[in-house]
């Protein structure tokens, strides 16, 4: 079985710890209180240069890879795919509108809070449905040699957060998971 799949799992879980404190972050500037917008720019900025640079593709390829198998997956398999690109998307406009509320541009509060769920709710949706079917899928259709193969084209960068951190970026995400799992 491939090392790539336990990754992506392993990503998934990451990503919804981080889906969970952005919830937290919108429920906060719902209620009128002012949430850590480092915080949540530099979990916008992950999502974007870690998701999108790196997990998205990786999944793309495997994805790639089952369409060889026929036709009777592709309905699903596309739409996964199109998600990708919907979630980058998603993700560019609200990191563009968070840029725009620390630098003091205008915009209606349920403009900006609804970019966020929005892109909350689309990831959520999008990581159940990999994980209730591309990936079982993945699992029964590819070889070893599939795997293999896909393993060699896929992005080998470790993760910027969760794996080998960078000190210099990410660190308020980073220092706040930390004190999270210590309380």
């Amino acid at each position: 079985m491939s090392h790539l799949l336990d990754r992506l799992n392993q990503d998934h879980r990451h990503l919804v710890r981080l889906l969970d404190l952005l919830d937290k972050l919108l429920d906060m500037f719902h209620e009128g209180t002012e949430p850590d917008y480092d915080l949540m720019g530099e979990m916008v900025e992950y999502m974007e240069s870690y998701a999108d640079q790196v997990h998205h593709p990786t999944e793309d390829l495997i994805f790639d890879r089952m369409r060889a198998y026929g036709n009777e997956h592709r309905s699903v398999l596309d739409v996964l795919h199109n998600q990708h690109e919907v979630l980058s998307e998603l993700t560019r406009y609200f990191y563009q509108a968070l840029e725009g509320v620390v630098h003091g541009q205008v915009m209606r509060r349920d403009q900006f809070e609804v970019q966020g769920r929005e892109l909350v709710d689309t990831l959520r949706k999008h990581l159940a449905l990999e994980e209730k079917e591309a990936f079982p899928l993945a699992r029964r259709l590819l070889t070893e040699r599939d795997w293999e193969e896909v393993s060699a084209q896929a992005a080998d960068r470790v993760d910027p957060v969760f794996g080998d951190r960078d000190p210099e970026r990410f660190r308020v995400l980073y220092q706040h998971l930390v004190n999270q799992s210590h309380s």
